[in-house]
């Protein structure tokens, strides 16, 4: 990003800070109903109108450095591959043999022989998804080798991102899916980040649940008081939406050293992006935190139900891992985040989810000071076809 834009998000940071406020949304407090997170109609509808259609962000270009370098993904249902192709291209497939299906690489790493080779029977594709060989061809019979292709997926690279999507019919542009949230992503160099270390959880809790402790920093205090309130201001976030229909945010959050700033000239203030990082919601499922050092990689997906999911979490740095030392700080800080997502965020989601589940609570409430909860939940409710459910907390006022 260009330092005018990181310094006018400063200005309002230091604003928020030295006024006691925050970025706030214009209809107040709202009362969502707690079905968002227990009913299983909706959870099916979710799946099937927006992780089987909405393009996923796989991963970052730096994850496929060379040809053949491949990643699977299998969270959306349909169990896809996607490997750098010989000119350096990226293209995607339906991770099974064409033969009798059998799933063809898991996880991540480099194709030995320059394509795949089906486990099971040795038939050989190409990095393009072309059948170039058959095991035992003559004794097989002859089959027309051009029905016999892996199966592509859409899939596009762009801005340090590398998107695919489970609908071989779901034509998509990452431009304009990300909107001009696009650019401002390639401007950080993503695909230059180096892969450090990643993990999962697999929890009681719906998906949007866990979404939402990455969307507000109401909680940095009384939830992470040891840890991350130590040095993050509570209840002070900036606010920018993006997208054709505001479906991604950026929040701003910073730490409690702009506390010092109110009173000092611009000109003393230094590098802006010391005093704050940015927390990006990529609809539908991704937070993606990136700071001065890091880059920190959220996907969140459905779980086998409506009360479980998955979250998986890499961390990149984005400055060169030139040293054992430099790879070590990024392994430990790693195991920090790790540690205060298990042992914080998502213990009290996973406590939420037991009271949810009891039914005996019909409402959850979004204040005017969680504006991106507000209208993420909208989004995702609105992309799911169902009607805006959400009302106003303060008695009387307009709906």
């Amino acid at each position: 990003m260009e330092h005018a834009e990181l310094l006018e998000v400063l200005r309002q940071l230091v604003h928020y800070a030295s006024s006691g406020t925050t970025a706030s949304h214009p209809d107040g407090a709202r009362r969502n109903p707690t079905s968002n997170y227990t009913d299983a109609q909706q959870f099916e509808l979710e799946k099937q109108r927006i992780f089987s259609r909405a393009p996923q962000l796989i991963c970052l270009s730096g994850d496929l450095p060379e040809p053949g370098s491949y990643r699977t993904h299998d969270d959306t249902g349909v169990p896809m591959v996607v490997v750098r192709q010989a000119d350096g291209g990226v293209r995607a497939f339906v991770n099974a043999c064409a033969h009798r299906a059998a799933r063809l690489v898991s996880g991540s790493g480099r194709l030995p022989q320059g394509g795949f080779v089906c486990p099971y029977h040795a038939w050989r594709y190409g990095l393009d998804g072309a059948l170039q060989a058959v095991f035992k061809a003559q004794s097989f019979g002859p089959i027309a080798a051009q029905d016999y292709g892996l199966q592509p997926l859409p899939c596009e690279e762009k801005h340090g991102l590398i998107y695919a999507a489970p609908d071989p019919e779901a034509g998509f542009s990452v431009d304009e899916h990300l909107g001009e949230l696009g650019p401002e992503l390639g401007g950080w160099r993503l695909g230059e980040a180096t892969r450090i270390q990643s993990g999962e959880w697999r929890l009681p809790t719906n998906w949007k649940l866990a979404l939402d402790t990455f969307c507000e920093g109401y909680h940095f205090g009384p939830l992470h008081a040891k840890t991350v309130g130590q040095f993050s201001l509570t209840n002070c976030m900036s606010y920018d939406r993006y997208g054709k229909h505001g479906e991604h945010h950026r929040l701003g959050f910073p730490s409690k050293a702009v506390l010092g700033l109110a009173h000092k000239p611009e000109s003393e203030w230094g590098d802006p992006f010391q005093y704050f990082s940015f927390v990006h919601y990529i609809y539908p499922n991704i937070s993606l935190l990136v700071s001065q050092d890091e880059v920190e990689f959220f996907q969140l997906f459905p779980g086998e139900t409506v009360g479980e999911h998955i979250t998986r979490y890499t961390l990149y740095l984005r400055k060169p891992v030139d040293s054992e030392e430099r790879r070590e700080h990024g392994r430990q800080h790693f195991d920090y985040i790790y540690s205060v997502v298990d042992q914080e965020d998502y213990w009290v989601s996973a406590q939420v989810q037991k009271n949810l589940n009891s039914g005996m609570q019909r409402w959850t409430t979004f204040g005017r000071n969680e504006p991106s909860l507000i209208n993420m939940h909208r989004t995702l409710r609105r992309m799911a076809g169902l009607p805006l459910v959400d009302e106003p907390a303060e008695p009387g006022a307009a709906a």
